[in-house]
């Protein structure tokens, strides 16, 4: 019954990889490999050798449901060549034949070479018939179980696969939605901003011409300066929101501008003022080509989440520099560095350090810029401790 269904599941699934009725016949004496041969011809498909180097280098290009093997040869016992076939054909079965009692042997066929059976000369017709049809059973019932088990392990990489599938157009699905739900947000906000803009600019202009104490002044163009920034983000966000793209100017500009507008912007912020921030810009740097003001506003963002991780008085340190013929930004601080679970998602959307402080959106916003420079943008921890994050950007044609 087992066979009969095995069977009909190797037709249904195509699991069928041949070589079912081939013998392999191996004896160093021509008369017995007619012999054997003679029995063997209308029922299955017959190779014969005369050595066991011979019959290693036919079932190298053949594949063999039994093979016959005289135990007693010159160069490799019947049990040796068994051995070594097993390493390229294991479910082919092996019968010797001997005429000798040879008990050592015996054993090592049984546990070495796994010899299916041992027959002893002069073996009997029927005997060896039903030694083969049973060893073609059970050579074709392993190879069916093999092939089948690893079909089905085909089939449900297959079907992890579609659901991963399901599952990611799912996610993308969402991720849409809640990017639509951000878009409107940021319109109805940087509606409000810009109204709050004006009055504040009125402030600003009021106090320049009424010669206003410097602190109340200057508290009041950090005010802007951040409101202007936070404009810039969520004007950012409407966009891609609406269109799926973000509209970026081309001008040729030099990197150090990038970062001493980046510097001059985040300098307004007081906590920017109980860090120690380094900047090293190398000289002679090639120009970039691009929306000069979004890459500030990526600049701005990496040293401002800098400021954010790092302690009163630690240092942080911004760089432009050329490197592997690009452009590099670079950002490091000497806070607790980027978590391992978060690394490689830190720029997807609604992925924040921060937990529920943070939206999420800085750093993916910052991936659509410089991605739509054909940049790249990384992070990676520092082996001295906290995080360094790099815009890396092809030099002007």
């Amino acid at each position: 019954m087992l066979a009969t269904d095995l069977k009909k599941l190797v037709a249904q699934y195509g699991a069928d990889d041949g070589g079912q009725s081939s013998v392999l016949i191996v004896d160093d004496e021509l008369p017995n490999l007619m012999v054997l041969r003679g029995f063997l011809d209308a029922d299955y498909t017959v190779y014969e050798a005369q050595s066991g180097p011979e019959a290693l280098r036919i079932a190298a290009e053949h594949q063999m449901a039994v093979v016959i093997a005289d135990q007693r040869m010159p160069e490799m016992t019947g049990i040796e060549m068994l051995e070594k076939l097993r390493q390229t054909q294991p479910d082919a079965v092996g019968i010797v034949l001997t005429g000798y009692t040879d008990t050592p042997a015996l054993i090592s066929a049984i546990n070495q070479a796994r010899v299916f059976r041992f027959l002893k000369k002069p073996w009997q017709p029927e005997e060896l018939l039903a030694a083969v049809q049973q060893g073609c059973d059970s050579a074709f019932q392993a190879r069916a179980l093999r092939n089948l088990v690893g079909l089905l392990a085909h089939r449900t990489d297959e079907l992890q696969a579609s659901l991963e599938k399901v599952q990611t157009a799912h996610e993308q699905l969402l991720h849409l939605e809640r990017l639509s739900t951000m878009g409107r947000l940021a319109s109805g906000l940087t509606h409000d901003l810009r109204n709050v803009m004006v009055s504040v600019n009125h402030i600003e202009r009021e106090l320049e011409t009424r010669a206003a104490e410097p602190d109340l002044l200057e508290s009041v163009q950090i005010g802007t300066h951040m409101i202007g920034n936070l404009l810039q983000t969520l004007e950012g966000m409407q966009q891609f929101a609406k269109s799926g793209a973000l509209t970026m100017a081309s001008e040729l500009f030099a990197p150090a501008q990038v970062v001493q507008a980046a510097i001059a912007i985040s300098r307004m912020d007081m906590t920017y003022r109980a860090r120690k921030v380094d900047v090293e810009i190398e000289k002679d740097l090639p120009a970039v080509q691009g929306d000069q003001q979004k890459l500030i506003q990526v600049l701005v963002n990496l040293l401002r989440n800098a400021i954010q991780a790092t302690e009163k008085s630690k240092r942080i340190l911004v760089r432009a520099q050329r490197d592997a013929g690009e452009v590099v930004f670079a950002v490091e601080d000497e806070g607790p560095g980027v978590p391992s679970e978060l690394r490689d998602k830190i720029f997807e959307p609604f992925v924040s350090t921060k937990g529920d402080k943070g939206m999420g959106m800085g750093l993916y916003m910052a991936r659509l810029i410089v991605e739509s420079h054909q940049g790249q943008i990384r992070c990676s921890n520092r082996p001295a401790g906290g995080a360094r994050f790099e815009v890396r950007l092809k030099p002007a044609a």
